[in-house]
């Protein structure tokens, strides 16, 4: 049994010098010459066959006692042009020959092939405009290239032209195909990325075409074999006579090719894809019909570009019209801006063309569409924040770079990140489901290639059968489209959250204002309330009766409690007013101050209260934190059930310690919680409980209040820059967590 390749292995196959390899092709004869004495000093070993002198005798002699007076000023003002003139058409040895010079290793380098009747340029290019109606009828990109696969046969008479796209990884797929039918159809069929190695798809980008006119013969030495002067090779880079890579070879060989020709699609520069041609036997085709072939492949990556680029316009257009009502929606709206999100999910959805979508924008999340749980998208949050991207992030395949969203790759596959805030989780996150999908690959892609007898060279693999392979863990591939319609709407965002913004703050405004003289315009009657009632159960309790004294009472109460309620109004709405005082506190020395001020509802309640370690010291404005543990305290006094121990605790998480939802606290800050083993509260109602005057339970139950503390404590949380939330379930207590802000410190 063969041992399996291994990576340093396959590396052999983009190491190997294919410009190097010291030889040209049989079809043609090559010299080089220095300038400006222009007196050769390298040929290829065939010269006698071409130009009936042994390389010995060419060697050192000037150049035009080679090449005919005429055809040397030919090369001589072409190689005075800037750039290259392209074929030129010479006479040498009493036979006339098409000529491509270029320059490399301080040399000239001459191609010479025999120039075949009825194949000069003009005539190739007339074929090409014969063939540009059928590429202009073409409908699509496919028609596009399908008409173009045919065209190429037509003017070389491959048995098969096939055009061949690459993929983001460089693995191709066949998407047209014209063949003799004789020729195996390789169509829909993908080929890995090793068959084409990274300096393979460097010359291809460079030179765009390259034709192997016999596979099975053998390649002919250059004299000297290596350049003095170098010390290695001539650089055949630019010649179109270059030799070919045995491994290549044996892998046309394996595929039952005798001669091929490939021609590069260039997307901006880039290689986008090629034109392959095959054939059973070998095939020399004449450069001017190359050249037609390089014309006509410039003209197919012309007319795709302009389709893509059309259809890209369309598609942003009709992004940016989507984006528009959305923002328009959201604008006009008078709900919160979660709650309007949510409505208008088709919209936020379609944006991306993604199943589902998360909104962090500093509270619990946004939830619409198909997403991972709230808990699950927090923990992506987290990891997202740790990962250094610049702005956008998105991959198909989620669960390989974060391995916990295996556990929901059917709605979470794909992801398309916006980061809204560099310092904190805040994101806005498209999902992907998991689109299984079948792929054809000529044969099997996890072996492409296969170690030699005593492993001295590795060989292309043998079949090209038809291997099957299902792709799993994987969603739709984001488009560049995609990822510009979710910039845009990030901006679109913050421009409405903006708005929101101002109209948050003149509600808030107008709301502090009213609130204010509610609670001091009515003040004064609900004392008078109270007092005439005191005077009434005091003067006439006994002529009452036990009724009427229990009505008097409980007008008082409601009284009391409805006084309550404008005093915490008042509260609430100074402690958006006010102006904090930050400066450094002992957190410890404050909640000490906090129990003393307590203790009397504490030892009522029978609660003990546990510090487990000293608090460290923050910046903060000490009045108003110490107001928020005094209600937090007061809180997990009250809801407790009777008999049994009941204690509440005081603690922190210090920065790098864990949490058990990461995603609210930034790495270098406190968290500080008040935890005790009370009743509990349902998950449903961890958000509702914040709300003013928000009771879930009877008025009289558990002490009564006005069901203001923790709204006028997360205000004040908020003021600093922090976040107030809880964590509880039923019958499990209760831990409320609350941060400080960037300013928070040792």
């Amino acid at each position: 049994m063969r041992p399996p390749v291994s990576d340093a292995d396959l590396s052999q196959c983009e190491r190997e010098p294919i410009h190097l390899l010291g030889g040209i092709q049989p079809h043609g004869v090559l010299l080089a010459f220095s300038e400006p004495d222009l007196t050769v000093r390298l040929v290829s070993a065939n010269t006698g066959e071409w130009l009936g002198r042994p390389p010995e005798a060419l060697l050192g002699q000037p150049l035009g006692a080679i090449l005919h007076a005429s055809s040397l000023v030919l090369i001589t003002r072409a190689l005075s042009q800037p750039a290259s003139s392209g074929q030129l058409r010479l006479e040498a040895a009493g036979r006339f020959f098409t000529g491509v010079p270029h320059r490399g290793d301080g040399l000239v380098v001459l191609d010479l092939e025999p120039d075949v009747a009825g194949t000069q340029e003009e005539e190739s290019l007339g074929m090409v405009d014969l063939l540009l109606s059928p590429l202009a009828r073409a409908q699509g990109p496919r028609g596009l290239l399908q008409a173009a696969a045919e065209a190429v046969r037509a003017l070389t008479h491959f048995d098969r032209v096939m055009v061949y796209r690459f993929d983001a990884d460089w693995h191709g797929e066949v998407l047209a195909e014209s063949r003799d039918e004789a020729m195996d159809s390789f169509l829909g069929m993908h080929f890995p990325a090793s068959d084409i190695p990274a300096q393979a798809r460097a010359l291809y980008t460079r030179h765009t075409l390259r034709l192997i006119a016999d596979a099975r013969a053998e390649p002919v030495p250059l004299r000297p074999a290596v350049l003095p002067s170098l010390g290695r090779p001539l650089d055949l880079s630019g010649s179109a006579l270059r030799s070919v890579s045995p491994v290549h070879l044996e892998y046309l060989a394996n595929m039952g090719v005798g001669a091929s020709m490939s021609i590069s699609l260039l997307r901006e520069g880039r290689l986008w894809g090629l034109i392959a041609c095959h054939h059973r036997t070998p095939l020399v085709v004449p450069p001017a019909t190359r050249r037609a072939c390089d014309v006509l492949a410039r003209l197919v990556s012309l007319q795709l570009a302009a389709e893509e680029r059309a259809s890209v316009s369309a598609e942003l257009a009709r992004r940016a019209q989507l984006q528009t009502w959305l923002v328009e929606r959201l604008s006009e709206q008078a709900a919160t801006l979660p709650v309007a999100l949510s409505q208008q999910a088709d919209l936020l959805l379609g944006l991306t063309g993604a199943g589902g979508v998360a909104l962090l924008l500093g509270q619990a999340p946004v939830l619409v569409g198909a997403t991972p749980s709230s808990d699950e998208v927090n923990e992506l949050a987290t990891w997202l924040t740790g990962q250094h991207f610049d702005g956008t992030f998105h991959t198909e395949r989620l669960s390989r770079l974060h391995p916990p969203a295996a556990e929901y790759v059917d709605v979470a596959s794909g992801l398309l990140a916006v980061r809204l805030d560099a310092a904190s989780p805040r994101f806005i996150l498209w999902f992907r489901p998991e689109v299984a999908r079948t792929v054809t690959w000529a044969g099997n892609p996890q072996k492409p290639v296969v170690p030699g007898p005593g492993a001295s060279r590795l060989h292309p693999r043998a079949s090209f059968d038809a291997w099957q392979e299902t792709v799993r863990g994987a969603g739709s591939p984001w488009t560049p489209e995609d990822v510009a319609a979710a910039v845009g709407f990030r901006s679109a965002l913050v421009g409405v959250l903006l708005r929101h913004a101002a109209a948050l703050a003149r509600s808030n405004a107008e709301l502090d204002a009213f609130s204010g003289t509610v609670a001091h315009d009515l003040k004064e009657p609900l004392r008078g309330i109270q007092q005439y009632v005191g005077f009434l159960l005091e003067d006439h309790g006994e002529q009452l009766g036990e009724d009427g004294r229990r009505q008097l009472e409980e007008v008082r109460w409601l009284a009391g409690r409805t006084q309550g309620q404008m005093d915490a109004l008042f509260e609430y709405s100074r402690a958006g007013r006010v102006e904090l005082a930050w400066g450094e506190v002992d957190m410890q020395e404050l909640v000490d101050e906090v129990l003393l001020t307590v203790s009397a509802r504490l030892q009522e309640n029978q609660l003990e209260v546990r510090v487990p370690r000293r608090l460290p010291r923050v910046e903060c404005d000490g009045v108003r934190i110490q107001q928020v543990w005094a209600n937090l305290l007061t809180n997990a006094a009250k809801y407790h059930v009777p008999g049994g121990p009941r204690w509440v605790e005081l603690g922190f998480h210090g920065p790098g310690e864990p949490l058990s939802h990461p995603a609210r606290r930034r790495a270098d800050e406190y968290v500080f919680y008040v935890r005790d083993n009370g009743i509990g509260i349902a998950e449903r109602f961890h958000e509702d409980i914040f709300e003013m005057f928000r009771r879930l339970h009877p008025a009289h139950a558990y002490g009564g209040g006005s069901g203001a503390g923790l709204a006028i404590a997360r205000r004040l949380v908020r003021l600093h820059g922090g976040e107030l939330w809880v964590e509880s379930s039923p019958g499990q207590g209760s831990t409320f967590f609350f941060t400080l802000g960037e300013r928070t410190r040792r």
